[in-house]
């Protein structure tokens, strides 16, 4: 609660700015604070690029902290370390143009570019608002693979974009989380531009070998269990093995629910 007090106050310093409502055509750079809370808790930083035909949720300030996970063996008391480390510090990145929708994240420091179907959100809007900075915010909720998020939007900055697969409502998302609070982001800057030509950066050298869900969802599975076959290779003689329950969904630590 403390960190999410101190990011609200960074919005109101931000947001000194009038007049968004009246600019029809625009550019904007929000950058956003993404929490996501499982067994451990990471912090992640963002900037969302738009203009009136696309835009892309782009990582940066990548954390390249080293995490140590520790794993011990109840019957025999053994501890095994298993260190993480991201190697691979290309920006992960959202991409939407309207008509299609791509993203890129970094799984076991290898690069998975993966090419959505359009994504249909459907919105329920609320009467209830909040302020964010000098920004008034709209309620909205919607049901997304496994999870109930809610989001607080802005008509006075007109946009159908949003931060990550958030979209399709009638303005910008300066805040969205789930209601256990899994995932959370929250814009802590805003730079909006009175033109519509703002360049987009994105190289879309890898679109043409995406992934499709399916394919994105079976790499995973199959760097998983590479992973935990480097762990096994590293037990002292007698130690049990570990197997990938493939079945457990409390096992997964993801913002989606594919299975659901």
């Amino acid at each position: 609660m403390k960190s999410l007090k101190k990011i609200l106050f960074t919005v109101i310093v931000a947001c000194s700015f009038s007049g968004i409502a009246q600019i029809k055509e625009h550019c904007g750079e929000i950058h956003y604070s993404q929490v996501t809370n499982f067994s451990r808790t990471f912090e992640k930083n963002y900037i969302l690029f738009f203009n009136k035909s696309n835009s892309i949720y782009k990582e940066t300030k990548i954390n390249t902290k080293k995490l140590q996970l520790s794993q011990t063996d109840s019957d025999k008391g053994q501890q095994l370390t298993n260190d993480m480390a991201r190697n691979n510090l290309t920006p992960e990145y959202f991409y939407n143009d309207i008509k299609s929708f791509y993203f890129m994240e970094i799984w076991y420091d290898q690069e998975l570019v993966v090419k959505e179907n359009k994504l249909n959100w459907q919105w329920t809007l609320h009467k209830e608002t909040k302020k964010l900075g000098k920004f008034t915010c709209q309620k909205a909720t919607a049901n997304f693979r496994g999870r109930n998020y809610i989001a607080w939007f802005t008509t006075e900055i007109p946009t159908f974009f949003g931060p990550r697969k958030f979209n399709g409502l009638t303005g910008l998302i300066l805040e969205v989380y789930d209601e256990d609070k899994v995932f959370h982001t929250l814009a802590s800057k805003i730079k909006i531009t009175n033109t519509s030509e703002c360049n987009i950066p994105i190289d879309k050298g890898n679109f043409n070998k995406a992934l499709t869900i399916k394919e994105y969802n079976i790499k995973k599975t199959e760097l998983i269990k590479a992973d935990f076959a480097k762990l096994a290779s590293r037990m002292p003689k007698g130690y049990r093995n570990l197997k990938l329950d493939e079945n457990c969904n409390d096992c997964k630590e993801e913002i989606e629910k594919f299975n659901d």
